[in-house]
């Protein structure tokens, strides 16, 4: 049953804030998880289901989107006209809380004991992965819903550039975390270090390359 002009934009635009927050929800979870990796093993536990959980959500959340999307009746507006790269953001958007879901898994499978310096910036880089969401997920928000109304789009090229400088932030931890470990520890130690770090780092690079495709996005609208 296609979805009727009327009722499109609004459709899409709700369903896109509810993806949203459940993508920023699933990301802030992860710094709440390393918070808890030594001092409360039964919440860490707890977080990393609840993440899980939200993942799928969030795969929930897209599939009703691209059905929405593929159901509308052709029209003129902005949403309409822009779907394919709208579907293609969405998709970028989603590799977040894959990659999220993915390092947390990571986690559990090994489960090191990890020196308080190392769990310190690991989650340092969750905080600021789940800073940088927060900033992508406001931002496609207002991209979208501009899409809904007359007028230019709002500029997303400061926001892009913020993201681009806490994803190197990121990869500033990253580099020093294994450095010390392999000055520090065991070699078999320092390269599950390593690993780790690498897989966390996912989550960052992954709200980088969608704000790239934000700004691509927007910038067909100029």
């Amino acid at each position: 049953m296609a979805i009727p002009t009327a009722e499109y934009a609004d459709t899409v635009t709700t369903r896109t804030a509810t993806y949203l927050d459940a993508v920023a929800d699933c990301v802030l979870l992860l710094p709440q998880i390393l918070a808890a990796y030594d001092d409360d093993p039964a919440r860490r536990e707890a977080l990393t289901t609840r993440l899980a959980d939200r993942e799928s959500d969030c795969d929930d959340h897209l599939r009703s989107l691209r059905t929405d999307i593929a159901r509308a009746t052709p029209n003129f507006t902005d949403v309409y006209l822009r779907a394919d790269a709208l579907v293609e953001l969405y998709a970028c958007i989603d590799e977040i809380p894959n990659a999220a879901e993915t390092f947390v898994r990571d986690l559990d499978a090994v489960s090191p004991e990890l020196d308080p310096q190392t769990l310190a910036t690991f989650t340092d880089v969750a905080a600021l992965a789940a800073r940088a969401t927060r900033l992508l997920v406001s931002t496609t928000r207002g991209y979208v819903q501009s899409l809904t109304t007359a007028g230019p789009s709002p500029h997303v090229s400061g926001t892009v550039d913020r993201i681009a400088g806490i994803e190197s932030q990121c990869d500033d931890r990253r580099h020093a975390v294994t450095s010390r470990a392999f000055d520090d520890l065991a070699v078999a130690d320092a390269l599950l270090v390593r690993d780790l770090s690498r897989s966390l780092d996912t989550v960052p690079d992954a709200v980088e390359d969608a704000a790239d495709h934000l700004r691509f996005c927007w910038s067909g609208d100029w």
